[in-house]
């Protein structure tokens, strides 16, 4: 899923995916207001494993300062989508 806007729709259908397929979750638990270690279970080596795919899904790179600030499903939305949407440098 690379080239043109994401909407934040898009993004949380993406990440919902990946949950679900990659760490064995219901859907309906990935919800924006999950916390991802505390409501989700997830520990530091899946969080790693969920940036780099992605990473790959999306084609960004989330820097470690940005990773720090995610502890809910939204958040990862917002970063997703900031760093999609971001000028071009």
């Amino acid at each position: 899923m690379t080239g043109g806007e994401m909407s934040k729709d898009d993004i949380f259908a993406m990440l919902r995916e990946t949950l679900v397929s990659a760490f064995e979750l219901r859907e309906d638990q990935v919800v924006p207001t999950a916390r991802l270690i505390a409501d989700l279970e997830l520990d530091s080596l899946d969080l790693v494993d969920l940036v780099v795919r992605l990473e790959q899904d999306a084609n960004l790179e989330i820097e470690e300062d940005e990773l720090k600030s995610i502890s809910t499903v939204q958040d990862v939305v917002d970063v997703v989508h900031r760093k999609l949407n971001a000028p071009a440098t």
